[in-house]
């Protein structure tokens, strides 16, 4: 541990930091008196998002020299491991970038762990790609059966880690959605639908729109994570809500809260989709976390950060059937 005035504080490298999940990780471990550093390409990341006062390195985790250069910055005892490549259609479309990053970043950051004697490491994981569908909510024990590449390559990444020597936590994070979270082809869909919502554009629904998500708020999401490092957790975890939604209701809520009407363009399904994705979060309930932040809190909230201001409670109007 390093020394502040006196008093020991941990010491944490959170890669992907600059991004949406791993800026509000890095935000809230700097907030608790630790000392944060983070390693982040920029890829998807951007700086601002960066908390003041936290050392941003600019680098990949699957370069050797970039982690030679951050790991010789600070004796890191803890790493929070979110770097990944996140878009399934992405991974669909260039299976071996997907690999590359996911899999081999993740080889080569395990690697240089074992070797500067880090005492452990929490994984950004995905339940939705890695259980592919579930008629019912899936526990840790349900057997993974991964639609896409990213799903596939996030599970040989898991595997990899919970074998490689640092005692590790591997959270399996359901559609995580909240303030600062892109609108691009690789944001989650409430961010998208809020972008649209914005720009008073219709809102893309591929398929049908009855396939069911489990939306769950990124401060749950750092929680979790603030969790595992506190409680030294090992092994698979889900981090869920254990709310099946649809993307219908999705729709409706926002127009609801939105006051707007929304119209609605469908879209044919993509390839690597998920039809049905819900998580079983009780094994992690049951040791102190939760409980999540109920949906439309949290599109509320969400929604606050953005360009819409959320009006008193309105009907939903949707003009286009879906």
């Amino acid at each position: 541990m390093k020394r502040n005035n006196g008093f020991d504080y941990e010491s944490v490298l959170v890669t992907g930091g600059a991004g949406f999940i791993g800026s509000h990780i890095a935000t809230a471990l700097a907030a608790s008196g630790r000392c944060v550093e983070v390693i982040d390409d920029l890829s998807a990341g951007d700086p601002s998002r960066v908390p003041s006062g936290v050392r941003l390195h600019l680098g990949d985790v699957r370069s050797e020299a970039d982690l030679a250069r951050v790991f010789a910055s600070c004796p890191f005892e803890t790493i929070v491991h979110c770097a990944a490549q996140t878009s399934v259609e992405r991974s669909m479309k260039e299976p071996e970038l997907d690999r590359d990053i996911n899999v081999g970043g993740t080889r080569r950051l395990s690697d240089f762990a074992n070797g500067a004697g880090v005492k452990r490491i929490v994984f950004a994981s995905s339940g939705g790609a890695i259980y592919g569908d579930s008629r019912s909510a899936a526990s840790e024990s349900t057997r993974p059966a991964p639609r896409s590449n990213y799903g596939r390559h996030k599970l040989e990444a898991e595997r990899l880690l919970l074998a490689g020597g640092v005692p590790c936590a591997a959270l399996r994070f359901s559609n995580v959605y909240g303030p600062g979270q892109r609108a691009d082809a690789e944001g989650g869909v409430v961010a998208i639908f809020l972008d649209r919502l914005a720009e008073g554009e219709p809102l893309d629904v591929h398929g049908d729109g009855r396939q069911v998500r489990d939306f769950v708020h990124v401060s749950d999401v750092v929680n979790a994570v603030l969790l595992a490092l506190e409680g030294s957790l090992t092994g698979v975890w889900n981090v869920a809500s254990g709310e099946a939604t649809s993307i219908r209701r999705l729709v409706e809520e926002l127009a609801a809260l939105a006051g707007q009407v929304v119209q609605v363009r469908r879209l044919p399904r993509r390839p690597g989709d998920v039809g049905r994705s819900l998580l079983d979060p009780r094994k992690l309930v049951s040791i102190g976390w939760g409980p999540p932040l109920p949906l439309v809190e949290g599109l509320r909230l969400t929604m606050e950060s953005s360009r819409i201001a959320a009006p008193a409670a309105t009907p939903a109007i949707v003009s286009s059937p879906i």
